[in-house]
């Protein structure tokens, strides 16, 4: 053990295990020091997790801020004990959220978090402060060696209590899904392009025409603005895991990229009567996170190259889920591979505009978007704390000027 201040020790770990990509490569180092990100450790008692905040507290210096359940009366080893803890616990990370311009510019919080509700949780305050949330365990050998974590807990914790802590631990040790998620100071950018792109679109001749395939009937209007439901935080899924259910989960080895920032490419926008999105033309390092069935498992994509259903969900319309955006995608691309030379329609300010049947417009843009994104993870609540929260109101796409 060694001692940092009284009365605390932290576990040294040993060599590797602090092979984190948001501590090692300096390009994801430069970025995170000027893109708010919230870091959620999670796992055992006495598996490191101090020891890694405090790395990543020294690596970002004064750009970032720790805030330990251990100060706010959490008790890993009683959860129900524990709900008011959690609670003081959230609020100093709203707080440290809520700041503005004083604010971290990194937040790290330092629990076990061995709930999917909890990782929801905090996920859900990132996305309310528009901060990318990236969720790391301490990667030392002993991490799940109940045996081992006794001698180490600075709690005093005993095997069996560990044991009862770790089979929850270890259910979400996978998340509902991975993916690229983009860094707040280029979300903005992108929602204003597909905001001008819908309201642009609207006001077509050539749109007007194939009014019918949005509204259902002759001669009606459509406001697209009103008609889609904006998306809040912009991402790219890689890998729908949920939890480990999902064929092939398991096997999606990650975690040498995981909090890696990338820069995607967003090379065409897209419009169907059910979805808006942002196809992403993934560079070849990007290709190694992309599962080798995603297109192949849906009929309209079995003869697509690798990586054609990667996209970013812009907004859908009421009833229907994102997972629909990629099938969107996957069809008018198929089109295209039949007819690889449409009709423009339109040449807009942005780029070319194609109609391809049945309500599918694409827009090809003549520059593409660049976006950094931070490969990451996601956690949902489970269904029964999801009804008790009350419905989304319905957000209309909106333009933030900065």
């Amino acid at each position: 053990y060694k001692l940092f201040g009284v009365g605390v020790k932290y576990v040294v770990p040993e060599s590797g295990s602090l092979s984190f990509a948001l501590l090692e490569h300096e390009q994801t180092k430069d970025t995170l020091r000027t893109s708010r990100t919230l870091v959620v450790l999670r796992g055992l008692p006495g598996s490191g997790k101090s020891f890694l905040a405090r790395a990543i507290a020294e690596a970002y210096k004064d750009h970032c801020s720790v805030v330990c359940a251990d100060d706010h009366g959490v008790k890993p080893e009683n959860l129900e004990a524990s709900a008011d803890g959690h609670k003081a616990l959230d609020k100093a990370v709203v707080t440290c959220c809520s700041a503005g311009t004083t604010s971290p510019v990194m937040i790290v919080v330092d629990d076990t978090n061995q709930s999917q509700d909890r990782l929801a949780r905090l996920g859900e305050i990132a996305k309310e402060h528009h901060l990318v949330a990236i969720f790391l365990e301490p990667r030392t050998a002993w991490s799940f060696d109940v045996a081992q974590l006794s001698k180490k807990n600075s709690r005093g914790l005993e095997e069996a209590a560990l044991e009862a802590m770790k089979g929850p631990l270890g259910e979400i040790s996978i998340p509902l899904y991975f993916g690229f998620f983009l860094l707040s100071s280029v979300q903005d950018k992108i929602k204003c392009t597909a905001n001008d792109f819908l309201k642009t679109l609207d006001t077509l001749e050539a749109f007007k025409k194939h009014m019918i395939d949005f509204t259902g009937k002759e001669e009606s209007e459509v406001d697209l603005e009103q008609y889609f439901q904006a998306k809040e935080f912009l991402h790219c899924t890689t890998k729908f895991c949920n939890y480990g259910k999902a064929e092939g989960a398991k096997e999606y080895a990650v975690k040498k990229m995981y909090s890696f920032i990338f820069e995607l490419s967003l090379t065409a926008l897209f419009v169907t009567p059910r979805t808006v999105g942002a196809q992403v033309s993934l560079t070849e390092e990007q290709l190694l996170l992309w599962p080798a069935d995603a297109e192949s498992s849906v009929p309209a994509g079995a003869s697509l190259p690798l990586g054609s259903r990667a996209h970013v969900t812009l907004g859908c319309a009421e009833g229907v889920e994102p997972v629909q955006t990629g099938l969107d995608l996957l069809e008018i691309l198929a089109l295209k591979q039949q007819d690889p030379k449409p009709d423009v329609v339109e040449e807009m300010e942005l780029g070319s505009l194609t109609y391809y049947n049945e309500g599918r417009w694409m827009l090809s843009l003549r520059e593409p978007i660049g976006a950094r994104a931070c490969f990451s993870s996601y956690y949902k609540r489970k269904e029964s704390e999801l009804t008790k929260k009350e419905p989304e109101k319905k957000k209309k796409f909106k333009c933030a000027i900065l």
